[in-house]
């Protein structure tokens, strides 16, 4: 069985994250891609195009010193749709934030045209970031 397209861009986003390769995302992007972060992560919000991406994720890793470590668990897609579930765990000041978390993508044209990340870490979890 072959792996649907859509994750076999997923799989190439975050490789590209893990890398810091902008022209990769920009490719894997449409112009106008929204990015929605919910829950206790340093940028939570809306953020546009691969900039706001750079910008809420450089952040996790930025105040990580890179101490990330992400396992995908399952990612699937049908039609224009993705979803991903991710077991997640930072390292900050000494400290550890072990999640998992739910990625749901819609697709235009091959491209990430809108993401949805939510945490889904316990409550008090954003103590990490302070």
């Amino acid at each position: 069985m072959s792996e649907h397209p859509n994750v076999a861009v997923i799989n190439r986003m975050t490789q590209a994250v893990f890398a810091n390769d902008r022209e990769a995302l920009s490719s894997l992007f449409t112009d106008d891609m929204a990015f929605h972060v919910r829950g206790p992560l340093p940028r939570p919000g809306d953020h546009q195009g691969v900039d706001g991406f750079l910008g809420a994720m450089g952040a996790i890793f930025e105040l990580t010193n890179g101490d990330v470590k992400i396992e995908q668990l399952l990612c699937s897609a049908e039609g224009p749709w993705a979803l991903e579930w991710e077991h997640c765990v930072l390292g900050r000041n000494g400290k550890t934030l072990e999640t998992n978390n739910v990625f749901v993508y819609r697709f235009e044209a091959g491209r990430i045209a809108e993401m949805w990340m939510i945490c889904a870490a316990p409550a008090g979890s954003e103590s990490i970031w302070n």
